[in-house]
């Protein structure tokens, strides 16, 4: 199974959260909630938001390719190096 491109992944992940913060916001109309309150769970949210695209940087970061180093490779290396 090949692992989803980073930018698809914070892509579903922040179209989540825009839909969370829609939904919630409908909740807080209908239902009259106290500034304050609004404010302390949107605060949540975005910690939350920025804790899940930390986590996904940290997670998708592309692997370094393996380097070999076989005694032929150091010399051609060397080689290069001195352009005579």
């Amino acid at each position: 199974m090949t692992n989803p491109e980073p930018t698809n992944t914070t892509r579903i992940v922040r179209d989540a959260f825009i839909d969370m913060a829609l939904y919630l916001e409908c909740l807080f109309l209908l239902h009259g909630v106290n500034d304050i309150l609004v404010e302390d769970i949107v605060h949540c949210m975005e910690e939350g938001y920025a804790k899940a695209m930390k986590n996904l940087k940290r997670i998708n970061k592309p692997q370094p390719k393996a380097k070999r180093t076989t005694a032929v490779d150091r010399f051609l290396k060397k080689l290069e190096e001195e352009r005579i």
